[in-house]
């Protein structure tokens, strides 16, 4: 609540207020799943009827970003416009668009994250890489996993990719067969340690023929370690 300011003149009101209840869920003050403050205490925040508070709410509902939920209060559902959009095209029956998608945005992530890793990035990305293989549990491992490929998408420098990456994940993180192959030691550990490398050395050709050689080998688990 300390982030939100009082509204000003010029603007709708209910628009200055929906943009920053927007800010709050973008920038991850907010995540998926949480309540968000209730209309009492808008309406408190921000000096208005809650006539205004409940139309700025409302067109966050319509855009995706807020799910109401009648007796109990209105909660983030995505953290993205995009996202929530994303969200409603994909469905079971698109699994293997998802992934061809997702593939791309991953190589040119790749090449672009040759070009501007920084050494924090790298860093970042080098204890991932060893959660993945040394986390106590399959969970843990998976979950280094996810973060792992996020980081090289996020370290493209190009918030637009990163956006449509996160935006098809949930179809691909709860498509279980995809890791099925996480139990078996040293699953796929070559060529994850080709792409750092070739992001440490700056070379662009080297991380999208690594980042190509890993979703070869992840489209058929168990054929490679």
């Amino acid at each position: 609540m300390h982030h939100l300011h009082p509204t000003v003149r010029n603007v709708p009101l209910s628009v200055q207020i929906g943009t920053q209840l927007r800010e709050q869920i973008m920038n991850g003050t907010w995540p998926v799943g949480t309540k968000v403050p209730g209309e009492h205490d808008l309406v408190k925040t921000f000096g208005t009827s809650r006539n205004t508070v409940r139309e700025a709410l409302r067109a966050l509902v319509h855009l995706g970003l807020l799910e109401s939920r009648p007796g109990d209060g209105t909660y983030v559902r995505s953290t993205s416009e995009l996202g929530a959009v994303l969200g409603r095209r994909v469905t079971e029956e698109s699994v293997d668009e998802v992934f061809e998608v997702r593939e791309a945005l991953e190589l040119q992530a790749a090449r672009l994250a040759a070009l501007r890793i920084t050494d924090h990035q790298v860093e970042e990305l080098r204890a991932l890489l060893r959660e993945r293989y040394e986390g106590e549990t399959a969970a843990d491992r998976l979950d280094a996993d996810v973060r792992f490929h996020q980081g090289i998408v996020a370290a493209s420098g190009n918030p637009l990719i990163t956006e449509l990456h996160h935006g098809l994940e949930p179809a691909v993180i709860h498509d279980e067969s995809n890791y099925s192959g996480m139990n078996t030691d040293g699953f796929l550990l070559t060529e994850h340690e080709a792409i750092l490398d070739a992001l440490v050395r700056h070379d662009p050709d080297a991380a999208v023929a690594a980042t190509l050689q890993l979703l070869d080998g992840a489209n058929r688990p168990g054929t490679s370690q």
